[in-house]
Order: structure tokens, then sequence, then C-alpha cells
């Protein structure tokens, strides 16, 4: 199963530090919405590659990221032609 990041958006917006957002390799994954003061990660983009999780982790020290596989995420979101749409993932 293909894992990618999902933020845990009240300790995220608890620190807003974006540091992810800033080291992420792939461009428009991880984004940060003004609004909600939280990054969130656009999971059609995400690679995998735990460069966030370890930005968190380690340097933040904030422990808001972690890798799940893909059919477990909950607040994901898809980059489409017109913009954001929420992904759903229905309940077992």
């Amino acid at each position: 199963m293909y894992s990618v990041a999902e933020v845990d958006q009240e300790i995220c917006g608890a620190t807003k530090c974006r540091l992810c957002t800033q080291f992420c390799p792939e461009g428009n994954t991880i984004l940060y919405d003004e609004v909600k003061g939280t990054a969130y990660v656009a999971v059609d983009r995400c690679k995998g590659c735990e460069i966030c999780v370890g930005i968190c982790d380690d340097l933040a020290k904030h422990h808001a990221i972690k890798m799940l596989p893909i059919d477990q995420v909950k607040n994901g979101f898809d980059i489409s032609k017109v913009g954001f749409k929420r992904t759903l993932v229905d309940s077992e």
C-alpha cells in the first residue's frame, strides 16, 4: 500500500511553523491554509518521501505529520484543474 503524509491539524494549528511547506521537495504538495492556520497535504502529489516527517519531528519538534496508507487519509486534498477538492475516505 502506498503511504502519504497526513498533518494533524490540531498540533500544526497550535504551532504555525510552516517548515514542512518549505522543505517538501515536491512543489504544491504541502500547502498552508492562512485561514485555518495549518498545513495540509495534496495527496495526489505526495511521493511518500517522509522528508516532512523528519522536519516536523526532528527539526521543529512538533510531531504533527505521520505517514498513512493512502486509503486511510482523512484530511486529504487533490489538485484538480479548477483548484483543490477534498478527498473523502469511506469509513469501514
